[in-house]
């Protein structure tokens, strides 16, 4: 078993921010990206790196300013893929503030025999580690009875080197929907604001189906699959608009956010209420 290798040392500036005021996920996401490939060339592969699932647990928040690093190693294989895990810490408090797991393209011999088990920071809790969502079509009725969160155009510079839509960028479709979700189910922003509330991700797995590239219109809806006392649990799928085919799916766990304490709230009866009809089976 080998050392964790430092891959990524930055910084969360203003425009890594939500609403909420700390790092959005989709950068966190960008982060693991840039530790894959970092931790790839570290190995001698000088070549881009494609994750096929990234699932992240949030441990405590980083905010404008905190300088973070992290630290990379390989963990195992999946499906003869490499599968990293990477810790994200605080530089300045030492604090741990995620862990993530990324499935590569790496191939799976690269640091063989020198596989760490996933420390139990890592492990998934909130959400499966693996997906049991069903490969919907757009037209679909299941499909059709998702809630709408997001439609728009694939960019050139959401895309890497080679073409294909980056990671970061399908998570982002996700997370820039989000506000979308919550105001479908009753929590709009003005009434959050007002209660001094917020709505954050406490873990997400992120999984890529095919390649995306710059031109593509997707639309990504959502289904309220689950409630596990103050935790919601979200499904989300990304189709691609002009085949009706899914591209990507997503699962997290998310919470309530008490904007002044910085700690999490559970719902009030009437809260829980509101969010009962909108839960639904969706595989």
């Amino acid at each position: 078993m080998t050392d964790p290798i430092q891959t990524v040392q930055s910084i969360v500036n203003t425009w890594n921010c939500d609403e909420v005021g700390h790092m959005n996920v989709q950068f966190y996401v960008a982060a693991a990206s840039d530790a894959n490939r970092a931790f790839a060339v570290a190995h001698a592969q000088s070549r881009s790196v494609i994750s096929s699932r990234d699932h992240i647990r949030f441990h405590r928040e980083l905010r404008v300013g905190d300088i973070f690093a992290i630290t990379s190693r390989a963990s195992g294989t999946h499906e003869g893929e490499l599968i990293l895990s990477h810790e994200l810490h605080n530089s300045a408090t030492g604090i741990l503030a995620a862990t993530l797991t990324s499935q590569t393209d790496l191939p799976a011999h690269l640091d063989e025999g020198a596989y760490a088990p996933l420390k139990d920071e890592a492990l998934p809790r909130g959400v499966p580690g693996m997906s049991s969502l069903p490969c919907l079509q757009l037209d679909d009725q299941t499909a059709e009875n998702l809630i709408p969160i997001y439609q728009g155009v694939v960019h050139p510079e959401h895309c890497d080197e080679t073409g294909l839509m980056r990671q970061q960028h399908i998570m982002g479709r996700f997370s820039d929907g989000a506000a979308h979700l919550w105001q479908h189910v009753g929590f709009d922003r003005d009434t959050m604001l007002k209660a001094r509330r917020g709505t954050v991700v406490l873990e997400m797995r992120l999984d890529r189906l095919t390649d995306v590239r710059a031109g593509t219109v997707l639309v990504a809806k959502s289904a309220m699959v689950k409630v596990m006392g103050r935790v919601l649990r979200f499904a989300h799928f990304l189709f691609d608009a002009s085949t009706g085919a899914l591209v990507a799916t997503g699962e997290a766990a998310a919470v309530m956010l008490d904007l002044d304490a910085r700690k999490t709230v559970a719902f009030s009866d009437e809260e829980s209420a509101k969010l009962a009809p909108y839960i639904m089976k969706v595989g």
